[in-house]
């Protein structure tokens, strides 16, 4: 099933062993959003329980722990390898080399720092009534943004890991997806509907300046995108929290 290769590509959630082919593999971008709403419900019921125990900060912390271990860190690491192409390559070439090499360089290091701290910042910002909801998007809505991005833009470096997902997700994918992060960005009404829509157009514009200087999209710029996605449903959560 489509979906649980989902689960078994973007979590750590352990789940029995399955060959799938790489058809398969990459048309459950179309449950990509769910996988995110499960995610996001794990975060939600996580809160809710340490709630009882905790003050807000020690449990936006935990939250920021819990996160990163159910993903096993797939994003961070796409993060951290397109920021250190970014900045230590001259050339498409190179830059792609970098971004190949497993081994984690300043640039990815201070990203993936960075990153987290303002994680951790905006989940701690949320109050109720939108702690919730914002936990629940972020994770749903940021993976639709992933599932657009290998749609509408080419891929960097055919035969590697995203090029999967291009090959095998089209426009039938994408509608399913959208259908879902609709579904997620109700529970925040028009709010939702209008962290979406800016989803959308910083994807497009980032998609755009990445492919300018990569020739196209990656895994790890996926993943990339989805990190800084999560953090932008955060702090519009945040801020509308705060009106």
């Amino acid at each position: 099933m489509s979906f649980l290769e989902a689960v078994r590509f973007l979590t750590f959630i352990p789940l029995p062993a399955r060959d799938a082919s790489q058809e398969e593999i990459g048309r459950s971008t179309a449950y990509f959003p769910l996988v995110g709403i499960l995610l996001g419900s794990i975060l939600v019921l996580a809160d809710t329980l340490l709630g009882k125990i905790w003050s807000r900060l020690p449990v936006s912390a935990v939250l920021i722990v819990l996160w990163a271990f159910l993903t096993g860190g797939l994003h961070l690491d796409g993060l951290a390898d397109t920021v250190d192409g970014l900045r230590g390559g001259h050339s498409r070439e190179e830059r792609l080399a970098i971004m190949k090499d497993s081994r984690l360089g300043t640039f990815g290091g201070v990203a993936i720092l960075c990153l987290l701290i303002l994680k951790l910042a905006f989940v701690n910002e949320l109050g109720s009534p939108w702690r919730g909801p914002g936990l629940l998007l972020a994770p749903a809505l940021a993976r639709w943004v992933m599932v657009y991005a290998i749609w509408a833009f080419p891929s960097a470096r055919p035969g590697g890991t995203g090029s999967i997902f291009k090959d095998h997700s089209g426009l039938w994918e994408l509608a399913l997806a959208t259908g879902q992060a609709l579904a997620a960005a109700f529970f925040l009404q028009l709010w939702g509907l209008a962290i979406l829509v800016c989803l959308w157009l910083t994807a497009t514009l980032l998609g755009r300046a990445l492919t300018k200087v990569l020739g196209g999209l990656t895994g790890d710029t996926y993943g990339a995108l989805c990190e800084m996605s999560e953090v932008l449903v955060l702090a519009m959560a945040a801020t509308r929290a705060l009106l």
